[in-house]
């Protein structure tokens, strides 16, 4: 099994208004939703690398970034 990433997805701005059906067509497309941040329209979820390319694809998605980790010095 491949290994599951954390993912910053960017919904476009004709899906923010209906941002449930932006989290379904994700989720129909490999994404394991993990919270939906409706005012930023943006989705935090999980998922393998080799799902990132089908769901830039998606009509809804403006972009999709890997979570960044940061640590303080």
């Amino acid at each position: 099994m491949a290994s599951q990433r954390t993912f910053i997805v960017t919904i476009s701005e004709t899906y923010t208004s209906d941002m449930s059906a932006a989290v379904t067509q994700l989720e129909s497309h490999g994404l394991q939703v993990q919270q939906v941040l409706g005012m930023l329209g943006q989705v935090i979820g999980q998922a393998p690398d080799e799902r990132v390319k089908e769901l830039k694809g998606l009509d809804c998605v403006q972009s999709v970034d890997s979570e960044q980790q940061y640590k303080a010095l």
